[in-house]
């Protein structure tokens, strides 16, 4: 049997026939194998491997650009295929709809797998042929992988991230003036498309009737998305990647996968510029002195709400101070008046006014 299984090659089928003094001679074996007894086997190679060797893999894709590979201590994200050399399947990610998710070099998977994770792009495909002494060894598991058996994978890479990351943020688009640009407390409108890095579309702002609006520095996007956002001109367009730690983290959200990395197509759209978190009116200078004189726009020693929201307005016209946007203008400077107007009697003099300044108390929307 020894010569017969020589120079085959996995799922080849061969019949042996072995001579008596070739197999168990005059003794024979048992009560199976009589003395003096041919033996004829059919054989079939379900695998093979040597105990020196070493992890192999072909390489089936890489996408173009690639200018990042996978190390030990990255987050990997893959989908895998996974069956022996004679081609029966034993287990696979796509049948869980999930991805097999795992830090790299920590020991967390068996040791070929471990090895063969390292130096992968995101997108890249692979074949990996791991013999049994880097996966299960002689004892195998239980109802799944037979003692010694070489184990073959084909896995595709969704995306990896390092814990240390941060937001990596590429300008595609600036226009050429660019003098005002978005900050902490800025109300701006954008446009986006969230992916996957394997190109899976999960959100765009194309598919919703109204724009997308927020305030930065208020916690209303993700973090990464917060990033990308700021510092841009009106027209300037970005692509972002932001890891999972500044996007939906372990458990994702919606549609997003637990730890994905999500890559954004950014264009800002609008740009109000904001005011400090707590105010609903701030100037933009020194405000004018005395404040009392300018408000009286027809001089009469009191000012009723039609004139101060003149004056307020007058202010937002001539860049001299600034409401917050985000919010309906009337509104807000109703409020400022009703602080203002102490005795509640329609109308500011310019004792409640001294009296304001004058309090420890004043409120931030306050002049």
């Amino acid at each position: 049997m020894d010569e017969g299984l020589l120079g085959m090659c996995v799922g080849e089928r061969r019949i042996i026939i072995v001579p008596p003094f070739l197999a168990y001679g005059e003794t024979g074996h048992g009560t199976s194998v009589p003395p003096q007894a041919t033996l004829v086997f059919e054989v079939l190679l379900v695998d093979v491997f040597n105990p020196k060797d070493d992890l192999m893999f072909v390489v089936k894709e890489v996408p173009e650009g690639c200018t990042r590979r996978t190390v030990s201590g990255d987050y990997i994200r893959y989908h895998y295929n996974g069956s022996f050399q004679d081609g029966t399947a034993f287990d696979s990610s796509y049948k869980r709809n999930s991805t097999y998710n795992t830090y790299i070099g920590k020991r967390y998977v068996i040791p070929g797998m471990d090895k063969a994770l390292l130096g992968l792009c995101i997108g890249e495909k692979r074949r990996i042929t791991i013999p049994p002494h880097m996966a299960y060894g002689e004892e195998g598991v239980v109802d799944l992988i037979p003692g010694s058996a070489v184990l073959v994978f084909d896995i595709h890479v969704i995306d990896f991230h390092n814990p240390e990351d941060t937001v990596d943020i590429k300008v595609t688009h600036k226009p050429q003036e660019c003098t005002v640009t978005s900050e902490a407390d800025d109300l701006i409108q954008y446009r986006y498309n969230c992916s996957l890095m394997d190109g899976t579309l999960l959100y765009s702002s194309d598919q919703f009737d109204s724009p997308s609006i927020t305030t930065l520095g208020a916690n209303m996007v993700i973090p990464g998305l917060e990033e990308g956002l700021r510092g841009m001109c009106v027209g300037e367009r970005r692509e972002v990647v932001a890891p999972p730690h500044w996007g939906h983290g372990e458990n994702g959200a919606g549609d997003v996968p637990g730890s994905a990395v999500l890559f954004f197509e950014l264009e800002l759209q609008k740009l109000q510029k904001g005011i400090p978190e707590g105010f609903m009116f701030v100037w933009l200078g020194d405000s004018p002195d005395p404040l009392f004189s300018a408000m009286d726009l027809n001089g009469d020693k009191e000012v009723p709400l039609e004139e101060f929201s003149a004056f307020i307005m007058l202010q937002v016209k001539e860049a001299k101070g600034r409401l917050r946007p985000g919010f309906d203008a009337g509104t807000i400077i109703q409020d400022m008046f009703n602080n203002q107007d102490l005795n509640k009697d329609g109308k500011i003099i310019e004792d409640e006014l001294k009296l304001q300044g004058e309090s420890q108390q004043v409120r931030r929307d306050e002049l």
